[in-house]
């Protein structure tokens, strides 16, 4: 066997090795920007619903309107069973509107679970 030959071959299981780990970083990487951008989106939801609950704190069907149109454009679906409201509906209280989103994960073998569970809370004071 000539000594060429061996070299290529190293380079070529080098390559492979770090080829599949480069790959592995940057699907994490990937993954990790999307539950981000999920998580901005559900905070951005809760804070529109939150803003409508404090002008319109007994209209508990739309707040879970507003939050779910807000989350429409973003490729995020929500429904109305993904929001929670607490108030009491008097003027000078707070009001807190809860989003929840079970996060479908790309690298479930890698991190062990299916989903992500991500939540966000919006409070402001009712008018």
């Amino acid at each position: 066997m000539d000594r060429k030959e061996g070299i290529r071959g190293q380079s070529l299981v080098e390559f492979a090795l770090s080829i599949s780990l480069l790959m592995l970083l940057l699907l994490g990487v990937f993954d990790l920007g999307r539950v981000f951008h999920t998580y901005i989106v559900i905070t951005n939801a809760a804070r529109e619903g939150a803003y409508y609950g404090c002008m319109h704190p007994l209209d508990s069907s739309g707040i879970q309107e507003r939050v779910v149109s807000e989350a429409q454009n973003s490729g995020i679906t929500l429904t109305a069973d993904n929001v929670n409201i607490s108030t009491s509906g008097l003027s000078g209280t707070p009001m807190c509107v809860k989003v929840h989103h079970d996060f479908p994960l790309l690298t479930t073998w890698l991190v062990g679970r299916q989903t992500l569970h991500l939540e966000s809370c919006a409070e402001m004071v009712v008018f």
